[in-house]
């Protein structure tokens, strides 16, 4: 939109109204004036402007103050909650270093377990030797079963079976040893549950406060999801470059738009009945510029400077709703971008607010802390005595199973020593039978030679002269005699023959 004095400046492509041919006349003057008096109603966005530029000013130097606080706490707050993650993550590591030690130890303790259980297993399964001339077992006696479990089963009276080595087997011993490891196991599980449970306190106590960082305000509409097309938001440098752009265009256009006001004006001062027709068409509540009304023009033109007024006033009458929109446009850009920089502010407010509620929370854990360490240091004293005490009863239960397969190594010597002397009887009691015979044979021939002789010559010779010369022969027999108190004394007879 040109000037009153000048050449017109660009301005779109002219519309239909702008072929008129001639000088307009007065009804089309009067229309012009009624024309820039309504787009002078641009003044207000204007001034709207201003007061966002203005308002715009503080809110950038507020916001600048913040997020420098801002960024300076979370900075701080970050490195608190990487310092409790640490911690945390320390606790964790050792709590499981002792828990692998634990489990390598309840590993060996298995191993233990499972030898002795299938050391006993096989001890079931060996009968007792008839031979041996052990009697069957009563029938109220039980059979036990030791396992390392807290659920014991005792299986009830078997009446009239076999004995085996496991009725010699006195399962107390290894059952309160069985006992005590299941009480250790369960210390260990309660200290490694106190410190788990302290350990997830920690946890959420941590977790509280990122969720602080993390909070959006909850009373208005969750955040619209992001796309790939959607425009990266305004820097805030930007977003003033483009009010101070706005405001200084709505400036300049307002300014065209009183300048093409001033020209009508003039255009009708200058013409015939002019503030009469003006008066007439414009709204009662409608100021009017009083110079309409003057008698005299004060400045006199020629008809060819009227005419180039005329011109020019009628090329930018074309123009006038264009700026007037043009001016409403950029005051709806700048209301939005005052948006974005009042959400700007409310962000680095609300940041600040929960900044400050991370960092009260931040204090309550430091207090805590100390809690957490002690938890730990309980739970690595709790493994050192209950470790000590597991790896004595897995020696114990290793005992076990070295005497019980030695039991059962023993009886099978027990059962080779029995088939020894079994043989060594039979051959003892077959060297007597003979031996026996031989005596019998040997007492029959000198009992019968006995009474030869004394048929022979026992009338001839006196009684007295051999006393028991009469007498029968001797008899020998062979006895088996037991020699259970009879060995020490045959050893002391035959040192004493020495």
């Amino acid at each position: 939109m040109s000037s009153s004095d000048s050449s017109p400046s660009p301005s779109p492509p002219s519309s239909p109204e702008a072929s008129f041919h001639g000088p307009p006349d007065l009804e089309r003057l009067v229309l012009h004036l009624v024309s820039a008096k309504r787009a002078l109603t641009s003044t207000q966005h204007v001034h709207r402007a201003n007061e966002i530029i203005t308002g715009s000013r503080v809110l950038i130097e507020e916001i600048a103050t913040l997020n420098a606080k801002n960024g300076f706490a979370r900075r701080g707050v970050d490195e608190q909650i990487e310092t409790l993650e640490a911690i945390r993550n320390g606790i964790n590591d050792a709590g499981e270093k002792v828990d692998v030690e634990f489990q390598q130890t309840i590993a060996r303790l298995d191993v233990a377990n499972d030898r002795l259980q299938t050391t006993l297993a096989g001890l079931r399964k060996v009968l007792i030797d008839p031979s041996l001339g052990q009697p069957a077992p009563p029938a109220s006696e039980p059979s036990t079963q030791g396992e390392l479990s807290s659920d014991l089963e005792i299986s009830g009276p078997v009446k009239g079976r076999q004995r085996t080595l496991h009725d010699f087997v006195d399962e107390a011993n290894h059952e309160e040893v069985l006992a005590s490891l299941r009480g250790f196991i369960d210390s260990y599980r309660d200290s490694q549950s106190d410190l788990d449970d302290n350990v997830g306190r920690l946890s959420e106590s941590i977790a509280h406060v990122t969720e602080i960082l993390l909070d959006r305000n909850k009373d208005s509409d969750p955040p619209k999801r992001p796309t790939p097309y959607d425009e990266p938001p305004l820097l805030i440098s930007a977003i003033w470059q483009d009010m101070e752009a706005h405001a200084s265009d709505m400036a300049g256009s307002l300014q065209s738009l009183i300048s093409h006001y001033d020209l009508c004006v003039s255009a009708l001062k200058h013409t015939e009945g002019g503030g009469e027709a003006a008066k007439q068409a414009l709204p009662a509540d409608v100021d009017i510029d009083d110079s309409l009304y003057a008698k005299k023009v004060s400045d006199p033109m020629d008809d060819a400077e009227r005419a180039e007024m005329l011109r020019v006033l009628e090329n930018d009458a074309v123009e006038v709703d264009d700026v007037a929109a043009e001016i409403k446009d950029r005051a709806d850009d700048m209301e939005a971008l005052w948006a974005q920089l009042s959400d700007r502010a409310d962000a680095a407010r609300r940041s600040q607010t929960q900044l400050l509620q991370a960092y009260k929370s931040l204090l309550t854990i430091r207090t805590s802390l100390p809690l957490y360490i002690e938890a730990l240091d309980l739970f690595r004293t709790s493994w050192a005595s209950v470790q000590v005490s597991i790896v004595a009863k897995t020696e114990e239960l290793v005992g076990f199973c070295g005497f019980y397969e030695q039991f059962h190594s023993s009886y099978k010597k027990l059962l080779r020593e029995a088939d020894r002397r079994k043989a060594a009887a039979e051959q003892m009691r077959t060297v007597a039978s003979k031996a026996s015979r031989d005596l019998n044979r040997l007492w029959r021939a000198d009992q019968k030679a006995r009474e030869t002789f004394m048929e022979d010559v026992g009338v001839f010779l006196p009684g007295d002269l051999a006393p028991g010369l009469a007498g029968a022969a001797t008899r020998w027999e062979v006895t088996e005699v037991s020699m259970a108190g009879n060995i020490e004394r045959d050893e002391d007879d035959g040192r004493d023959g020495d």
